[in-house]
């Protein structure tokens, strides 16, 4: 912790949407600062022009902030076990070697991991487990964002279908060819990705029963969510021991 408790921010995608929104929010908070701004597209520190992951910074630093690329996570959490810096990241689309590196990483520092910072999303996340009363309805969910977002399905879309999958029994698949359908299979969980404009982010889970349809949605009007989120969370982690986190451990869910 730096002067007066205040918590440090090295904040890595800096220039991207979510890095700009995550300063903003911080910008208003009195307990928490950016000390080093990093972006993948300009791997240089303001100060002295030399690159972040190779110039002596831990000083300057509490938590790491990651909203990048998954590359640059995987360089960013390297960074994180060699200097004991704890980690928090909302970078998606990474590969499953790149998941199971990162949680190899979770052994030596604190590390959270959510694609989704939201409160309302983290919520859902705490509901799907006690849905077990709808076994007999058939699921899909349907996910939205805005025309830029380069992963598909998203993180959160993955997230919700895997832990259906493990409370139906059942396995996930993304989207259905186009071709002759022989009808629904039981045993499968659809996640269809849709791609256009400004959509920050839409998520819908749909049981599909006898006689009735469920929905479960959440809509985020801003990035904002996600900001608050991953500064909370940045506060949160301070402290506390190697281990892989996620919101709902910052939320107590």
């Amino acid at each position: 912790m730096g002067e007066m408790g205040k918590v440090h921010v090295g904040l890595v995608g800096a220039l991207g949407k979510m890095g700009r929104m995550i300063q903003e929010v911080i910008e208003k908070e009195d307990d928490i600062s950016v000390s080093v701004q990093i972006d993948p597209l300009v791997t240089y520190d303001r100060t002295d022009k030399k690159n972040i992951y190779l110039i002596d910074v831990p000083d300057l630093v509490d938590v790491i902030i990651d909203f990048s690329n998954p590359l640059a996570t995987m360089e960013t959490a390297i960074w994180c076990v060699q200097n004991k810096k704890p980690l928090v990241s909302g970078t998606t689309g990474l590969s499953i070697g790149q998941l199971l590196g990162l949680k190899a990483y979770a052994e030596h520092i604190a590390f959270l991991s959510a694609p989704n910072m939201s409160l309302g999303v983290n919520l859902i996340d705490a509901l799907l487990p006690q849905l077990k009363l709808l076994g007999e309805f058939d699921i899909e969910i349907v996910e939205t964002h805005h025309r830029l977002k380069k992963d598909s399905p998203s993180g959160t879309a993955l997230r919700w279908a895997k832990t259906l999958a493990q409370v139906f029994g059942r396995k996930v698949v993304n989207s259905r060819q186009e071709g002759v359908s022989q009808g629904r299979d039981k045993e499968e969980i659809y996640v269809h990705a849709m791609r256009g404009g400004t959509v920050p982010g839409e998520h819908t889970i749909y049981f599909f029963g006898p006689d009735e349809v469920i929905e479960i949605t959440h809509r985020a009007a801003s990035r904002l969510i996600f900001a608050k989120g991953a500064v909370m969370a940045a506060k949160w982690i301070i402290g506390q021991p190697p281990g892989l986190y996620s919101m709902n451990n910052v939320l107590g869910l």
